[in-house]
């Protein structure tokens, strides 16, 4: 940032004409009138930062749906994420709207919000950048993606649930349930990303990799979960932490520890989609979900990244 030029307090001539007076000449009051001119003079503010670098956290659940921040906003470090943004045709937008909407009416209690309007797949969980990191860590990773050709990608036919939870000791203080569809063509490729190129930076720069045997996935709707605060007592088992942020990081419980916590009938918010449920959604629209994606796939030419509210868009080689 360039230094900023302050105006002075005083011209050079107006410092002259005192200069030339004897001081045993100023009166007292022309003395106090001198520094109040002085302390009058306006100065130059400091330029603020951008928008995209703001400084205070503004951690405030009821802006955003009830979400709730997994990691503690640090003074200086930028929430940063590398993940594929996909156009979504309007058919099959459609699609996905009704099976909001079917959900919605079979779950009044849980309101379901939409994320229909763009399809993001995540390749890392959020990243805690320093602003010293930004740029070089965009340089590298830039570099090394230009290591992998462009290739195609589509969902299965099928809708599958997602658990993001979050902990505070032995409770669960709420998180979110997606609703989502999984890659299927194209998951190898993204495999490859991850594990030849983003992985191996996240090491070198001592950042958390993403999860293991991950399943590369696309969220099209979510439901914020109860917390079991109130609600411990006997009953099933549910997964345990994961860790979200701009990527939305959210695993079914076969992709990370689980934790035995007894929840009794009450809780049964804890899991608003029922299996049964999510077996009639399939059968219902299964054939069009996979009729309405682009004949042959997306293309998927380059991998978007994001740090604070700018995106930057990495091409992969042609």
């Amino acid at each position: 940032m360039p230094l900023v030029d302050y105006d002075s307090s005083g011209s050079e001539d107006e410092v002259q004409d005192h200069h030339d007076i004897p001081a045993e000449n100023l009166t007292r009051r022309a003395l106090e009138g001198e520094l109040k001119n002085r302390s009058n003079k306006k100065q130059k503010t400091l330029p603020s930062l951008p928008e995209t670098f703001a400084t205070g956290s503004k951690d405030d659940p009821s802006l955003h749906q009830g979400r709730k921040r997994t990691r503690p906003y640090v003074d200086g470090e930028y929430n940063a994420h590398v993940y594929l943004s996909l156009s979504i045709p309007s058919s099959l937008r459609k699609v996905l709207e009704e099976i909001l909407t079917s959900l919605q009416d079979q779950i009044p209690n849980h309101e379901i919000y939409s994320l229909v309007s763009s399809l993001h797949i995540s390749l890392t969980n959020s990243l805690p950048l320093r602003r010293h990191q930004i740029i070089p860590f965009r340089n590298e990773l830039t570099n090394r993606l230009k290591s992998i050709g462009k290739f195609k990608l589509s969902f299965t036919s099928e809708i599958k649930v997602y658990y993001n939870r979050l902990t505070s000791g032995e409770e669960y203080s709420g998180g979110r349930a997606f609703l989502a569809l999984r890659v299927g063509a194209g998951a190898f490729e993204l495999d490859n990303i991850l594990n030849k190129i983003i992985h191996p930076l996240l090491n070198i720069n001592h950042l958390p990799t993403y999860h293991e045997n991950p399943e590369f996935h696309t969220s099209f709707g979510w439901t914020l979960l109860r917390s079991t605060r109130d609600t411990l007592s006997s009953g099933q088992t549910v997964p345990t932490l994961v860790e979200d942020g701009e990527g939305e990081s959210d695993m079914t419980a076969s992709n990370f520890d689980i934790r035995s916590i007894k929840l009794d009938d009450k809780s049964k918010g804890n899991k608003p989609f029922t299996d049964d449920m999510v077996k009639r959604i399939n059968v219902q629209f299964r054939e069009r979900i996979l009729d309405k994606q682009p004949k042959g796939g997306w293309v998927i030419d380059c991998v978007y990244f994001k740090v604070a509210k700018e995106v930057h868009i990495l091409r992969l080689s042609e």
